[in-house]
């Protein structure tokens, strides 16, 4: 068996699966480990191309092939039901991984083991590179102190990104199955999922970026993103309102700007005035401090 399964869905992108891969095979962990590629539905042309890239790689990969698009949601709930490895991790087809990365958090995890802590119920995070289309990288740090579902749910210090964990097969156990409602969003839910049901996340004592998140809004549908936030608010609306009435407003604020920030990207620039209009409705003063963070940020 296997000691490490690393989890990837792909569709119709064969070259940015190709550099994936060669980030897996850089490496330094020299563990046993195998790469599981769930490919969605891709078009004939672009399996064949994936298949040519997988067979040129010297890793252990398998390729599962769905008949049809399926979504990421369910992509990613096949990915799990194909792993058996005592230990996960996964990436995102264009992404990469620093050659540190797997090895940094390996190291979390003995540190865990040392001082006695349950490592079924940790998720090694880590500070990650993004990479906007057209931009330098920006690095990004996972903050992993303080109330951590409240964090996720502003996303401003503590981010959910599944290419960025390392944790045991029982810990992704925890958070369950990703919700098939969501095609967009998947990996906030399952995060929260994960924290409401014990879990933590913890980040290495390497605090360098550990891989890189290559980022472009085209193309994405910015109702669709803020109706996915909806569902996550609606889903864990007893947890949201421990916080209080003023953290809601504040959180739903900040969702809005994300809308508005797909749709500024995909040239729908009256509805992104609508949502950022509607995010200083719901929360003035966090509102203002976006708008700055944007403008500071280029």
């Amino acid at each position: 068996m296997t000691t490490l399964d690393v989890l990837i869905p792909h569709y119709n992108d064969s070259s940015a699966l190709a550099l994936s891969l060669e980030s897996i095979e850089n490496q330094t962990w020299a563990g046993s480990k195998r790469v599981i590629v769930v490919d969605d539905g891709s078009e004939r042309d672009e399996l064949q191309k994936t298949e040519q890239v997988i067979l040129q790689s010297s890793l252990n990969i398998e390729l599962i092939k769905s008949p049809e698009n399926l979504g990421r949601p369910k992509t990613r709930n096949k990915l799990l039901d194909a792993a058996d490895a005592p230990f996960l991790a996964w990436l995102d087809a264009g992404d990469i991984w620093y050659k540190d990365k797997i090895q940094s958090q390996f190291n979390c995890l003995y540190d865990l083991v040392h001082k006695g802590d349950d490592v079924d119920t940790h998720w090694i995070t880590c500070n990650y590179d993004w990479k906007w289309e057209g931009k330098r990288r920006r690095k990004v740090d996972q903050i992993a102190r303080g109330d951590q579902l409240k964090e996720l749910f502003i996303g401003d210090k503590l981010r959910a990104y599944l290419w960025t964990l390392l944790g045991t097969r029982k810990s992704f156990e925890r958070a369950a199955r990703f919700d098939e409602r969501l095609l967009r969003l998947q990996d906030l839910d399952y995060f929260i999922s994960f924290v409401r049901a014990g879990g933590r996340l913890v980040t290495p004592s390497n605090r360098n970026s550990l891989c890189c998140y290559f980022k472009s809004d085209i193309g994405r549908n910015a109702a669709e993103i803020r109706g996915c936030y909806n569902t996550i608010f609606n889903k864990h609306n007893a947890a949201l309102l421990e916080f209080g009435p003023t953290f809601t407003q504040r959180a739903k604020s900040k969702a809005d700007f994300v809308a508005s920030r797909f749709a500024k990207n995909n040239s729908e620039h009256g509805l992104a005035m609508a949502y950022k209009f509607h995010a200083f409705k719901s929360d003035p003063r966090y509102a203002l401090f976006r708008l700055k963070q944007s403008l500071n940020q280029g």
